[in-house]
């Protein structure tokens, strides 16, 4: 029975690394793919996909990364890796959160362009203030030896 469980949780392993990585990928280059479409939907004036469901997504499979005791030994190894997903996890949502407002103008004009494009500047600003904070009153270095 020992070997079975251990067996499945290889396993499970196994089928979660695809997916962690495919989230780290997102995570990469979501901040740079959401930018270039806020300008491209401020240039064309035409909606871009959300990524905002897609975040919902990857917030499960980080948060199964931090709690999961056998997916949490990528972080053991890796130490840096866990403040590197928030950074890019907290920038990514304000981004995204940008492209929404961008969004709401260009596809039902339910706001005027000039304050679609304050709310997306500010979404970013924000998000750059809060990273900026968290991570001044808890540095990388700290949270990596702990």
């Amino acid at each position: 029975m020992n070997n079975a469980f251990r067996l499945l949780k290889g396993l499970l392993f196994l089928g979660f690394i695809p997916l962690y990585l495919i989230t780290l990928l997102i995570l990469l280059f979501g901040p740079v793919m959401t930018f270039s479409d806020i300008l491209s939907v401020n240039k064309y004036q035409v909606p871009k996909t959300d990524l905002l469901p897609l975040l919902f997504f990857i917030s499960f499979i980080l948060y199964l990364s931090a709690r999961i005791k056998t997916f949490k030994k990528i972080y053991h190894k890796i130490p840096v890796l866990w403040p590197l997903c928030q950074m890019l996890f907290i920038g990514t949502t304000g981004f995204a959160l940008g492209l929404f407002f961008m969004n709401l103008w260009a596809e039902n004009e339910v706001i005027s362009r000039p304050i679609a494009i304050v709310l997306a500047i500010i979404s970013v600003l924000l998000t750059r203030l809060f990273l900026s904070y968290w991570y001044k009153k808890y540095p990388i270095s700290v949270k990596m030896f702990k």
